[in-house]
């Protein structure tokens, strides 16, 4: 079964509507569970959700939140995720959730993969929900095409949550081409996921990602992985 791709009018109309979408899943999975994972995406397309959903009365204080990636820089870079998401996410209701970092003072990102695995594993046991982004190069998490560990990462055997990127030369991927990610196996186990895009290139990549090898639009792993668990929320 295919996944799910909702038009709105506006970003406004599909903020809203993810936003609903996010508040019922990780209630659902608290009322079920006891707990929720929520695992995000950086970038700014998603920003406007985080704002929407930190003041959202529900039981925060059972939702533990991780990244879905992260650059290895200091978390309070601006280019760091994790930054992002305590600005955005965590703070009014929502600063009550839990939080689990993916950037350590380990010195590199693969020195760090062993004990990021295990600080994540228990909340990827499913993922009861996961936010994800996609590039105009049509990478998804930290999978850039043509990257260093993208196969190993896509690939990677089920036990293993965290894998090592190094997007050195991927133009999307800038000036901060060390990364940590979660593996394929880690994403496509999700219980439900968002993917949020934005403008008519997005919409013209993602399509173009459908008939696209994964190697070249790492996206399509994802959603070929995710299946009917995918809703695609679009805007121009």
């Amino acid at each position: 079964m295919k996944h799910e791709f909702l038009s709105h009018a506006t970003r406004e109309e599909a903020v809203d509507f993810a936003a609903r979408m996010a508040a019922g899943v990780l209630e659902a999975a608290i009322a079920d569970s006891g707990r929720a994972s929520f695992l995000v995406s950086g970038g700014s397309t998603p920003v406007p959700l985080f704002d929407r959903l930190a003041n959202k009365e529900m039981a925060w204080g059972r939702v533990t939140v991780g990244l879905v990636d992260e650059r290895w820089v200091s978390p309070v870079d601006a280019g760091s995720n994790e930054r992002l998401v305590r600005h955005h996410l965590l703070t009014g209701r929502a600063g009550a959730a839990g939080f689990v970092p993916m950037k350590t003072d380990a010195p590199t990102a693969s020195d760090a993969v062993a004990d990021r695995g295990m600080a994540y594993k228990p909340h990827c046991d499913p993922i009861d929900l996961i936010v994800l982004g996609m590039g105009n190069d049509g990478h998804t998490a930290s999978w850039f095409p043509g990257s260093k560990g993208l196969r190993d990462a896509m690939q990677a055997e089920e036990d293993r949550v965290v894998a090592a990127i190094d997007a050195t030369g991927c133009p999307v991927a800038g000036s901060m081409p060390h990364r940590l990610t979660l593996t394929g196996s880690a994403i496509i186990d999700s219980d439900a996921a968002i993917l949020l895009l934005f403008g008519v290139e997005k919409r013209e990549v993602f399509e173009a990602a459908l008939k696209s090898d994964p190697a070249e639009k790492p996206i399509r792993f994802a959603v070929d992985g995710l299946g009917p668990r995918l809703t695609v929320i679009w805007a121009p």
